[in-house]
């Protein structure tokens, strides 16, 4: 079976990969990739077995030298954000695999991918069709609630939200939230207070720290903060596209539900 090529050559299951993001890590991890892997990005941290792997990159930079060392035969990153160091492992020829994960629904096929690059294809079709029938489930739950207007504070400062084109917004969406800012030119904008005030939000949501929500304790009259409104969600569960997004859509799903029974109270 054809598993990768470089050069028009045609590679063996590989034994020796490199992931460079974390959410290729958890999913090599999770369709039972585990044992293949040899080295990890600075990021990588789950499951706790990849702590004890080496460390050969970080978001935008590769210790090259550290790399050819460990003679990888596969390198999986992101494309779209990880070009410079492609170019470098294309230099070298070292054969690279470009995963696409951008919205929600990309995740099963990812899985999917990664199952036929490393020779895991049954273990990652299994997980792949579970996580589809609980996105479907998810979403037949929520086709009939009211819409409820959410602003998620991805980063303050600056002030930083979700659009669409990434897959914080479509569980937004998924979930019943309205999300004003969805619009934007952008999957990830900055944007002004003076613009999440006059949309009134109901509910505000952030996976930093719960102390960086008190700023919004200044406006007292803003539905969220007369509501209690104001939330928290664990941060690689859902800004991370693994098995466990699906676990951060469900809780985004009942606190978007918890400020929707709040309307009525």
């Amino acid at each position: 079976m054809l598993l990768c090529t470089l050069a028009g050559s045609v590679l063996a299951t590989p034994q020796r990969i490199v992931s460079l993001t974390p959410h290729i890590t958890e999913q090599l991890f999770a369709i039972g990739a585990g044992a293949q892997v040899i080295a990890v990005d600075d990021a990588s941290d789950w499951p706790p077995e990849v702590k004890r792997l080496p460390r050969i990159a970080n978001y935008q930079s590769l210790n090259l030298e550290r790399l050819l060392a460990l003679e990888p035969d596969l390198v999986i990153l992101w494309d779209g954000y990880q070009q410079e160091i492609r170019a470098q492992l294309q230099h070298w020829q070292i054969p690279v695999l470009e995963m696409h994960s951008a919205r929600l629904d990309d995740l099963p096929s990812d899985l999917r991918q990664l199952g036929a690059a490393t020779g895991h294809q049954p273990q990652a079709e299994a997980l792949a069709r579970r996580l589809e029938q609980r996105m479907a489930h998810l979403k037949a739950q929520q086709q009939s609630q009211s819409r409820v207007r959410v602003f998620f504070q991805l980063w303050n400062p600056p002030l930083t939200t979700v659009a669409r084109g990434g897959w914080i917004q479509d569980a937004i969406a998924l979930c019943g939230g309205e999300n004003p800012f969805a619009d934007s030119l952008v999957p990830y904008p900055q944007v002004d207070l003076e613009q999440v005030l006059v949309q009134a939000p109901e509910l505000i949501i952030t996976t930093q720290e719960a102390s960086a929500l008190q700023f919004w304790q200044r406006w007292p009259t803003l539905p969220a903060v007369a509501r209690a409104q104001l939330q928290t969600l664990q941060p690689d569960r859902l800004q991370r596209l693994t098995p466990r997004t699906l676990d951060g859509v469900e809780e985004l799903c009942r606190l978007i539900h918890g400020a929707r029974a709040a309307k009525t109270q």
